[in-house]
């Protein structure tokens, strides 16, 4: 517990409620969350574009997109209009500082995990790249031969991957609403995700399979609907954990 805040243990079910809940707030205004999406989406090209910086810058924006959608989540919740301004909260004098502190972190992290895993892999590792580009370019042979080289690396990279993204989950919801500092919202998304694993066990199976249908239907449709229903899901996540604390 914080002094603001103490964290609830949902039931494994409580998953695909923060996903109806999700969908409840997402469909009496699909356009205006699509219309975000879409934005979103040719802003991060367009950064992603920048060369030798782009793609970390990318991954710097990326705490200010979710506390976007974070906004405008609380929004939809309240019964209040879902608009393109939401975006620019991330970017006010009072979170901008923090959630660029929480974007750099996550940034050095992964730059770090990367290192690791290149040289955990090594050659194999750096074939593995190729072979995702080129598959017909190797014989089935060849191809299994790098992924048995690769594998441990991949392993590692993803074990250390997941307190990071952990960690980052609801830190911008707790920066934006509760005032926390990076640290603070980082250290009490990683402790929440960790004593809530089974609903945000049950919560991301869901989001995969439902991942794999969106990204079946053609020119993105599905992907503009999904990813702000991912979103206002984790505003819905949010909601149901970390809950206002009681006097002792």
């Amino acid at each position: 517990m914080t002094g603001k805040l103490s964290i609830a243990r949902p039931a494994a079910s409580e998953g695909l409620a923060w996903m109806r809940t999700a969908w409840a707030w997402f469909k009496p205004a699909p356009v205006p969350w699509m219309g975000m999406t879409a934005l979103v989406f040719l802003v991060l090209v367009g950064v992603g574009s920048i060369p030798y910086l782009g793609g970390f810058l990318v991954e710097i924006l990326s705490p200010f997109i979710v506390a976007g959608f974070m906004s405008a989540g609380r929004a939809a919740e309240a019964g209040q209009p879902v608009t393109f301004l939401h975006l620019g909260v991330g970017f006010n004098p009072q979170n901008r500082t923090r959630l660029a502190i929480m974007g750099g972190i996550y940034l050095a992290g992964v730059l770090l995990i990367d290192l690791i895993m290149r040289q955990m892999g090594g050659e194999g590792f750096q074939q593995l790249s190729q072979l995702a580009a080129h598959p017909a370019a190797l014989s089935p042979e060849q191809a299994q031969a790098i992924l048995n080289e690769a594998l441990p690396a991949l392993l590692t990279g993803l074990l250390l991957l997941t307190p990071l993204v952990m960690a980052t989950w609801f830190a911008p919801a707790l920066v934006l609403f509760d005032g926390f500092s990076t640290g603070n919202a980082m250290w009490w998304s990683l402790w929440a995700c960790a004593v809530t694993w089974r609903p945000l066990l049950t919560y991301s199976v869901l989001l995969g399979l439902l991942g794999v249908v969106a990204m079946l239907i053609p020119f993105g449709l599905g992907l503009l609907v999904f990813l702000p229903w991912v979103l206002c899901s984790t505003y819905a996540a949010y909601r149901a954990i970390f809950l206002p604390a009681t006097p002792a």
